[in-house]
């Protein structure tokens, strides 16, 4: 490997890693974008755009004038507060906070430690994919779980943390559940959604039957390339692995105890999921989506916010009080008062990516925009599989120097959602394409978040681990992950199959 880690891997890498570290923090990015939007609307304004289908004649409204100023003052808090990511993401990460500080999320995945050797690798596939579950907790929690599985069954470390990075960070928009990701994005798509159509709603359940898909497939594709390659020619064991000081809880299998409150906690927290989704169906049976003109358990997917609220509580809750890490109520309110305190970034960073959002969608820019482009690719006759590919490779490009998912998709949705709804495809769609390629390279990219992280699990095993050596081996699976993932989305256009329940790929 060390030819790759010096040649055009690691030139690559490094030119990568000096673009992405003069870029400014993501808040100064968007209030300058914000800026720009307003300043852009008074040198466009006039400009115009006849919106397909009704006909409509649209014009880009200018903001420097006294009328746009009482608007952008007038607005600017309650552009923040009704931003739908916001409330969606904070109240997911609350009950999902409070499930992993009680217990249940890391018992979920120390299940790991008790998995026979033949199942050991899809086994860290399936749970590192499902760790999102926890939101960016799984990408710090599996890698070194997985390091220490290797260590203690005498197999490389170092290999077995990469592996359970890539299956966490690039696997992360893969999913048996619904998860915070989910929520997330799709607040942000129904916002752009309405850009084009103010009816339309994209619910957290927009791309679930392709993310179960991709939790099975991937994991299948993932295990024969590392079993049949990588572990025989990048798996090696080294002497010095033999000083490693591993820290004791990455050792021990969960207690009897540990796993019978699991259990208890995943039946109990099911159960109350099964019963909600019963009851939101015998009123009055499934109900139609007036705008999809599809049969959809209505009821269900607009309350799955509060409903996946009580679940990781019941689940917390119940896991808590039979292992002991929750002794009384007011423990459940200091485990989601931690879980808030790690959220301070996120809720400032949403200022102004919701005020550009709202600026950009108020002035008609985002709707001309996405009508001329839209156009343009009509006449050209690119609206296909090509420009689907062209999608993913663009969300994978800009997660090489952006790695959050959400502040990527809230600068490109407003103008790709609407454009591809013009084409005739839905949103659903449109962000699916889009979680593909933000995915495929998180492990991959030196500028994500996690990754200084995950040189210092390494260290544990090997004082002189260096970035080539982890970004030469990420990169193999961040290649395998997006052509296994642009491979499934033509079978599924093609098959014309249902993305999630109430979305199909074309309107």
């Amino acid at each position: 490997m060390a030819k790759s880690e010096n040649g055009i891997l690691s030139r690559f890498v490094g030119w990568i890693e000096r673009v992405g570290n003069k870029l400014p923090h993501i808040f100064w990015i968007f209030l300058f974008f914000w800026l720009l939007v307003i300043v852009l609307s008074g040198v466009l304004a006039g400009v115009s755009a006849v919106a397909p289908g009704s006909n409509e004649k649209i014009e880009i409204m200018s903001l420097l004038n006294r009328k746009g100023l009482d608007w952008i003052l007038s607005n600017m808090v309650g552009n923040f507060t009704k931003f739908p990511p916001l409330g969606l993401v904070l109240v997911m990460m609350m009950a999902a906070g409070f499930a992993e500080r009680a217990g249940f999320i890391p018992a979920i995945m120390k299940t790991l430690t008790t998995v026979p050797d033949k199942l050991m690798i899809p086994a860290i596939f399936i749970i590192g994919m499902c760790s999102n579950l926890a939101s960016d907790a799984g990408t710090v929690i599996i890698p070194p779980l997985t390091a220490a599985l290797f260590y203690a069954r005498k197999k490389d470390p170092i290999f077995g943390l990469i592996l359970g990075y890539v299956a966490a960070a690039s696997g992360f928009t893969a999913n048996l559940f619904i998860a915070g990701t989910d929520v997330l994005l799709a607040g942000i798509t129904n916002t752009s959604a309405r850009i084009a159509d103010p009816s339309y709603n994209v619910y957290p359940t927009a791309n679930y039957f392709f993310m179960i898909a991709s939790v099975f497939v991937v994991t299948i594709v993932g295990t024969v390339f590392t079993i049949k390659f990588a572990m025989p020619r990048l798996a090696r064991w080294d002497p010095e692995y033999e000083h490693a000081q591993v820290p004791h809880e990455y050792l021990t299998p969960l207690t009897e105890r540990e796993l019978s409150s699991m259990k208890k906690a995943g039946l109990a927290a099911f159960g109350f999921f099964l019963l909600m989704f019963l009851l939101t169906l015998i009123p009055g049976g499934p109900l139609r989506d007036p705008v999809k003109n599809t049969i959809v358990p209505s009821i269900f997917l607009r309350g799955m916010i509060p409903i996946l609220f009580v679940f990781f509580v019941i689940a917390g809750w119940v896991y808590g009080k039979n292992v002991g890490t929750v002794k009384k109520p007011t423990d459940m309110i200091n485990y989601m008062v931690e879980s808030m305190k790690t959220m301070a970034s996120y809720i400032v960073v949403m200022l102004p990516i919701a005020n550009f959002t709202y600026t950009f969608t108020h002035t008609n820019m985002a709707s001309i925009l996405a009508i001329k482009l839209a156009h343009i690719l009509e006449v050209a006759n690119f609206t296909g599989v090509g420009l689907f590919v062209s999608i993913v490779i663009i969300s994978t490009f800009v997660n090489l120097f952006l790695s959050s998912g959400s502040t990527k998709w809230a600068f490109l949705a407003p103008v790709i959602v609407p454009m591809m709804y013009y084409l005739g495809y839905t949103p659903e769609w449109t962000q699916l394409l889009y979680r593909i390629g933000d995915s495929s390279t998180n492990s991959f990219t030196p500028l994500f978040t996690y990754f200084p992280i995950i040189l210092g699990f390494a260290s544990v095993y090997k004082k002189d681990v260096g970035v080539g050596t982890v970004i030469s081996r990420t990169f193999i699976y961040s290649l395998l992950f997006l052509v296994t993932w642009t491979a499934m989305i033509l079978v599924w256009f093609y098959l014309g199959l249902p993305l999630g329940p109430g979305a199909p790929i074309r309107l």
